[in-house]
């Protein structure tokens, strides 16, 4: 799996994951709270419009207590034969606009004697059964009953019922009846639930139906007990929510049972309000299509931005991959410079320019350890083979040149031969010096000591060819834990290094310095200097610019720096001139301890 994959899907996954989680928690909770603020909203709603029926129901009463007590109708003994009663239930009818469908009168033996509707005169209408009875406190009952003769098709099916009383004695005359116009019922419903989408149903007692804002088809036609039992569940204030959905989970329901207006005590019927929930629950649906479009958007920004991190992350790494493949043994190219913006990646490159950059050190290292190993080699072969015939050499040149009879062109060729097997004697000590160096012995030394009898040394030296020797030591504290007679001869072969390749008339200097714990040691000079192609090659054994060197002083100043857990640099000196840095660490335990 590639890194472009698998942070795609990383990103994509946890993008997806976090919003799926917070979506559906807030789903969830945006779908109670809204279920539980519209259960409230829709009992409250029924208790209002149970309330308005309340108080309508009581002026009605109210009315037909008032209208019983009339003088009026005590023509009812006579059979209404002036007509007045007539005329005075029409006026009471007319007066309540449209509340009253008809009033009519009948004697205790059911003929009706006055009404509204002149057809209904001389007809018998019995007492029905009775739909409620309103328990007056007074004594005298007024009753709901249904009207269901099917041969009184202009009546409504709901009309109020109360006794006559005979004001001019004791008992009955007949009774009073008051049709009611059950429209008004239905309009306040229809009122209350207009635009809304709801559903209100006013329930007897048992459960029947008695007016409803338009047809049972949205509730799926419940039986009287459903419609009792969801009423009373409905009604319930500690009911647990999922009560106040109907079986089938469509509809949320709020239901308020009556509490009677002023001192109307109520009948008892129960007002259910239905809401479906695709109309109850359709900000919640626009909240989860809103949801789905904002995770289609986060899921489109979150794969662009995936693609864009990968590449920054991909890219230099496939750029890092090539540039290893590209590596060579003996040629290694530059590592490629690599700026994303990203902190891991720019710390991987740059630790990955530092691993080369050490493998080609360690390169350096085994190459310079491979010709030292050579020079160690020859050096103890050219022990063997050569010291003794040079002593031999050296010992007959120098028995020759004591005899007095000497001619004096032999005794030039002895001394040709004494100073030629010097030179070659000296020439095995340094190689021995090379290829098996001493290990140094640290004691604790003053580094301007060293300096000013290095300097004594070449002094001559640099006199012969007028080069001018100066010191500038400066180091506040000289002091070093160092092999005296190694750095001796290191800084001697410095001195002796810049004598010989600088012009007559020039400078050599030598200065010291004390920073942080680590003593500088800097030996400048004004000559022709080393080009900066050939700086990385200066300490290579047998690597010479002078006529006649072997190429091994530098190398062996090296090794003494190193073996003393310091650094030798070459930098650019004054002017065009070469400038050789020591650092030696004043702690013992190194330089980089």
């Amino acid at each position: 799996m590639t890194i472009r994959t698998a942070v795609l899907r990383g990103s994509l996954a946890l993008v997806l994951g976090a919003i799926l989680l917070s979506a559906a928690l807030s789903f969830y909770e945006f779908r109670q709270s809204l279920q539980a603020e519209i259960a409230r909203n829709l009992r409250a709603s029924a208790g209002a419009l149970l309330e308005r029926i309340d108080a309508f129901f009581f002026e009605r009463l109210e009315d037909i207590r008032e209208w019983r007590r009339l003088e009026l109708l005590q023509d009812i003994r006579v059979g209404d034969v002036d007509k007045r009663l007539a005329h005075l239930l029409g006026d009471l009818a007319a007066g309540h606009g449209g509340v009253y469908r008809g009033l009519f009168c009948t004697d205790l033996d059911g003929k009706v004697i006055a009404a509204t509707d002149g057809t209904l005169i001389g007809t018998q209408r019995s007492p029905r059964p009775a739909l409620v009875t309103e328990p007056s406190t007074a004594g005298v009952a007024i009753v709901l009953e249904r009207l269901e003769a099917p041969d009184q098709p202009s009546l409504d099916r709901v009309v109020m019922r109360t006794s006559i009383p005979n004001i001019f004695g004791d008992g009955v005359l007949g009774y009073l009846y008051a049709v009611l116009n059950w429209q008004e019922v239905r309009r306040f419903l229809a009122d209350a639930v207009r635009g809304s989408g709801r559903t209100a149903l006013l329930l007897e007692t048992g459960g029947r139906v008695l007016a409803a804002s338009g047809s049972l088809a949205e509730l799926g036609q419940p039986d009287g007990a459903t419609l009792a039992d969801w009423a009373r569940n409905a009604v319930q204030p500690d009911a647990p929510m999922r009560k106040a959905l109907s079986n089938d989970g469509r509809l949320l329901l709020g239901a308020a049972a009556s509490s009677g207006y002023q001192h109307f005590r109520g009948f008892g019927w129960r007002l259910l309000m239905a809401e479906p929930t695709r109309i109850a629950f359709a900000p919640v649906f626009r909240l989860a299509w809103a949801i789905l479009g904002v995770l289609l958007l986060t899921l489109a920004v979150a794969g662009w931005f995936s693609l864009r991190v990968s590449a920054r992350i991909a890219r230099p790494i496939g750029e890092l991959t090539d540039f290893a493949r590209a590596l060579h043994p003996r040629a290694l190219p530059a590592p490629p410079s690599i700026d994303t913006g990203l902190t891991e990646v720019g710390e991987l490159s740059r630790a990955f320019a530092g691993m080369i950059a050490a493998l080609e050190r360690s390169r350096e290292h085994l190459v310079r350890a491979a010709k030292l190993a050579v020079v160690g080699e020859m050096a103890a072969i050219m022990a063997h083979e050569v010291r003794t015939p040079l002593g031999i050499l050296k010992s007959s040149a120098q028995l020759l040149d004591r005899r007095p009879e000497l001619a004096p062109e032999a005794r030039e060729l002895t001394a040709f031969i004494t100073s030629e097997t010097e030179r070659l004697g000296h020439l095995v000590s340094t190689l021995l010096e090379c290829g098996t160096p001493r290990p140094p012995n640290f004691q604790p030394h003053d580094l301007h000591e060293i300096v000013a009898h290095a300097v004594a040394l070449v002094g001559s030296r640099a006199g012969k060819k007028d080069v001018v020797l100066a010191q500038d030591l400066a180091a506040s504290d000289p002091m070093v834990h160092c092999d005296r007679e190694q750095i001796m001869q290191a800084l001697l072969n410095l001195l002796i290094n810049a004598i010989q390749l600088v012009p007559a008339g020039s400078h050599v200097s030598v200065r010291t310095a004390a920073r942080g714990g680590v003593l500088s040691l800097r030996v400048e000079d004004d000559g022709p200097g080393i080009p900066a192609e050939l700086r990385e090659r200066i300490f290579d054994p047998f690597f010479t610019r002078r006529q006649g060197g072997i190429g091994l002083g530098l190398t062996i100043v090296q090794q003494i720096v190193q073996a003393h857990r310091g650094e030798i640099v070459v930098t650019e000196g004054r002017g065009s001139g070469a400038c050789f840095i020591i650092r030696l660490s004043q702690n013992e335990g190194g330089l980089h301890s």
